[in-house]
């Protein structure tokens, strides 16, 4: 894999990588599940840190302070992220700061309207002052309608022990709310775009070696004697070593050479598909339209084309490294023992 950039390997499998998670977003989702875990309490850890360093005051309004421990200070640094992932939920709302906390679509009343005109206003009060008997009052505290349009959107529910945070990644799946590092991680991460072409490349049961060299093809990283010269490598001879014909390329070598073309005229005759395309690409799109046919067909087509793939550059290699030759039938009845194996493993 030498031929991926590290950064590539990081990604999600449907997005084109092997699913490697990098160390530094791994930190950031780990410093992530921290604050969730300050903010949700119920661990000796949360009590401990909130009397050390917010005593009376308020999380969300605390500032990083020198004598802070640093992992207080991290927990302080994803505040912002973390108000983008949860919700509150209401009991009473005796259990939740009115001007401070974010429990209005992510937002304090701090952010939405500043700090009131008399400071004493925010002196210890919380959401039960507009609310009566399960139900959201604003006009209580001289609210817009606008503003009390969006407080009516927070739940209440009686039937909480208290009020609550609801990790909101997984509170509209499961309903239940609770923290999953996946859903975590998933946010903090970059995201890339989706290509379904890698469903062919990580394939049940199909053997590693023939789902990376399928990866590095879909990527154009397998190091052809063209690619080499272009790295300034040297190349006594940059034909190809299957037809003797014509200069070696990825493309030459899978879908233009004579031995290839043999390959695919057998497999496409077994699949009862066309053979005419010249890119993965090609292939990949008139197999992905023969879906219909069946999943047991379509998991043979992806498994013989992987097969395929790999055996042809396989030969490549041999012929190169240990000047073996093994004739067109020979790869074929190769690639029918493998994938023999693989659907029957």
């Amino acid at each position: 894999m030498h031929a991926v950039s590290w950064e590539q390997l990081c990604h999600p499998r449907k997005e084109g990588g092997v699913g490697l998670r990098p160390l530094l977003e791994i930190r950031e989702a780990s410093a992530l599940k921290l604050s969730w875990r300050f903010i949700s309490g119920g661990s000796l850890w949360a009590a401990w840190m909130h009397s050390r360093y917010v005593k009376h005051g308020n999380f969300w309004t605390c500032t990083p302070d020198n004598n802070h421990y640093v992992t207080f200070k991290t927990v302080l640094r994803h505040r912002r992220v973390l108000k983008s992932a949860i919700r509150r939920v209401m009991k009473d709302g005796s259990g939740t700061d009115l001007w401070r906390d974010p429990w209005i679509d992510r937002s304090s009343l701090l952010d939405i309207r500043g700090s009131p005109t008399h400071q004493e206003d925010m002196r210890g009060l919380t959401c039960s002052r507009i609310i009566r008997d399960g139900e959201w009052r604003p006009e209580l505290y001289r609210f817009t309608a606008e503003l009390g349009g969006s407080i009516m959107s927070t739940i209440i529910d009686p039937a909480l022990p208290a009020d609550r945070w609801i990790w909101e990644p997984t509170g509209a799946s499961s309903g239940t709310g609770e923290f999953q590092f996946r859903s975590c991680y998933n946010l903090i991460r970059r995201t890339f775009p989706l290509s379904s072409d890698y469903e062919f490349v990580w394939c049940k049961g199909l053997a590693r070696k023939m789902q990376l060299c399928v990866y590095k093809l879909l990527l154009g990283r397998l190091l052809t004697r063209d690619r080499l010269s272009s790295f300034g490598v040297p190349v006594p001879d940059p034909k190809c070593v299957l037809c003797c014909l014509e200069p070696e390329s990825m493309k030459h070598i899978f879908f233009e050479c004579t031995l290839a073309w043999q390959i695919w005229s057998e497999q496409s005759r077994v699949l009862g598909v066309c053979a005419s395309e010249k890119c993965i690409g090609d292939i990949i799109s008139v197999l992905r339209d023969c879906r219909g046919r069946g999943q047991d067909w379509f998991r043979t087509a992806r498994v013989r084309l992987a097969a395929s793939v790999w055996h042809v550059w396989r030969e490549r290699n041999r012929r190169i490294f240990e000047e073996l030759v093994t004739p067109p039938v020979g790869i074929l009845h190769n690639i029918e023992f493998d994938v023999n194996a693989m659907e029957n493993g």
